[in-house]
């Protein structure tokens, strides 16, 4: 498998959303996966017979994080497949996410492009023209000027199948030219609607690309329903905003869809004017309500400061605690080691002494041993000196005592 068909990761759920409102599918995801197939199909269903991909440039304008292209992978390994969005964060995904096999850039609020005259075979723009109130014809030239001789334009917008949903009334050719209604509105909501008639693109898009089919409604397989699509082949000739804005002399379809869409401009102000009363007067309700509990949020205020007073000298107290705790423990912790090395201390005394007493008992034994030797030599003494007494008194003892001297002087 190429890098080239390697199944493509998802976008953020957010980058998802900006494209259309997934907050209502049971799987966002998948059901994002297959509004962009349903656009491929659609796409490549109005492409004429004898189109071809192989070595053409193509162009997404408008491509959002990429929910049609990452449709188109085995078209962009024979063709050179681009996209451009508004959204700089959805264009940074598609780039470290889908480039290769795509390639995508940012573009502006307003033209131009920055790509070079007539380099496109190909471009579509899927629900862009469908909210462009003010810049819809700048962005037409701009897109006829990068697109090759006989290049084809494939766009889709909202007439008959969208009417009741987006301007809350039934489809009536006549009252619709170019109607724009919701101006201003926040493009988390969608931004500002655009609702065209078939024969209002013909009269004024027709003016630079010639019209190779129309259908009303149904794009995507949705009969009745959904956008209409227009492909439309570049025509070769030099064209300018005021020229496809210029209204048709003597049109009076011209005259009733422009009088028509001030009458829903005025019945969107009609609303809005009531929507705003209606809110004016809640603020002024509620502002009754905060000025009836005024009093009782002051009181409560100054109880919940007493409160907090007091709250803050038992928090000082508790932290006086803690500190007088972390003293007595560091003094602990010292009694405890200055015991131990005491306790060590009188166990090395307590050997000592028991060594003592051992030595004073062995010598008190050899004492009463040398006590009982005396007792058993005492009498053999005193029969000793009993006879040396005998010796001494007898006669030869004293006739002999000379012969002693003389020994011991020898």
């Amino acid at each position: 498998m190429t890098e080239a068909t390697l199944p493509l990761p998802y976008p953020p759920l957010e980058l998802a959303n900006r494209v259309g409102s997934l907050a209502d599918a049971t799987d966002p995801l998948e059901y994002y996966d297959k509004l962009g197939r349903e656009t491929h199909d659609g796409i490549m269903e109005r492409l004429p017979a004898d189109w071809t991909f192989s070595g053409k440039r193509v162009l997404d304008f408008g491509c959002g994080a990429g929910r049609t292209l990452r449709h188109f992978t085995a078209e962009a390994a024979e063709a050179e497949l681009w996209g451009c969005d508004i959204d700089e964060e959805s264009i940074r995904w598609m780039q470290e996410q889908m480039c290769p096999p795509f390639h995508a850039f940012v573009n502006g609020p307003e033209p131009p492009l920055d790509q070079p005259d007539a380099s496109f075979d190909l471009i579509w723009a899927i629900s862009v023209f469908t909210h462009l109130a003010f810049s819809w014809s700048r962005w037409l030239v701009e897109l006829h000027r990068i697109l090759k001789p006989d290049g084809l334009l494939f766009v889709t917008f909202m007439g008959r199948g969208m009417s009741e949903e987006i301007a809350g009334e039934p489809w009536d050719e006549n009252n619709f030219g170019m109607n724009v209604i919701k101006h201003g509105q926040s493009w988390d909501l969608g931004g500002p609607m655009v609702l065209h008639s078939p024969w209002w693109i013909e009269e004024h898009w027709g003016r630079a690309f010639e019209i190779v089919s129309l259908t009303p409604d149904g794009f995507a397989g949705k009969p009745w329903l959904d956008h209409g699509a227009v492909l439309m082949r570049k025509r070769d000739q030099a064209i300018d905003a005021q020229e496809l804005e210029r209204m048709a002399l003597g049109d009076a379809r011209e005259a009733r869809a422009l009088a028509h869409n001030v009458e829903q401009l005025h019945r969107e102000s009609l609303e809005l004017r009531a929507a705003l009363s209606y809110q004016l007067d809640e603020n002024v309700k509620q502002k009754g309500l905060l000025a009836t509990q005024g009093l009782d949020f002051e009181a409560k205020t100054a109880e919940l400061t007493a409160k907090a007073a007091e709250l803050k000298r038992v928090c000082d107290e508790a932290d006086a605690l803690r500190q007088e705790a972390a003293d007595l423990q560091r003094r602990t912790t010292v009694a405890q080691q200055q015991a131990a090395s005491a306790q060590a201390n009188s166990l090395n005394s307590a050997q000592r002494l028991l060594a003592v007493e051992e030595n004073l008992a062995q010598s008190k034994a050899r004492i009463f041993a040398l006590e009982e030797a005396i007792d058993e030599l005492q009498p053999k003494l005193e029969r000793a000196d009993r006879v040396m007494a005998a010796m001494k008194s007898s006669i030869s003892w004293r006739i002999t005592a000379p012969l002693r001297a003389l020994k011991r002087r020898r």
